[in-house]
Parts: C-alpha cells; sequence; structure tokens
C-alpha cells in the first residue's frame, strides 16, 4: 500500500453508547452488504471494536 493509498481510507466508524449499556451488536450497518450480525460484551471496558469492519463503540463519559 502507498502513502497515497492510505490517504483515501476511511477510518472506522465510532459509535458513543450510553454508559449503563453492557452489550452491543453490529451487522456492518450495510445492510445486505454488511456483515453477520455479532454482540459484543463490554466486560468491564470503555470500548469494544468489531472484528469484522474495525467500528468501535465506545460508552459515554460523564464529562
Amino acid at each position: 500500500m502507498t502513502p497515497k493509498d492510505r490517504q483515501n481510507i476511511e477510518p472506522p466508524e465510532v459509535i458513543v453508547v450510553a454508559a449503563d449499556v453492557d452489550e452491543v451488536r453490529c451487522d456492518g450497518g450495510g445492510g445486505p452488504l454488511g456483515h453477520p450480525v455479532v454482540w459484543y460484551s463490554f466486560d468491564g471496558a470503555s470500548e469494544v471494536e468489531c472484528g469484522y469492519c474495525d467500528r468501535k463503540f465506545v460508552k459515554k463519559t460523564d464529562a
């Protein structure tokens, strides 16, 4: 991959969820062009990342 190619890559989507959420689901967001539905548990973490599409789910902070 050339430096020019890297400039054209979109960063993964970041989705902010409520601070009290324990699980999230991801389907890639592309309807039939997405990926299989997968569920992720925060297990005490403040963020999780989808293994298929790299979407990041981040718990909202009380700042």
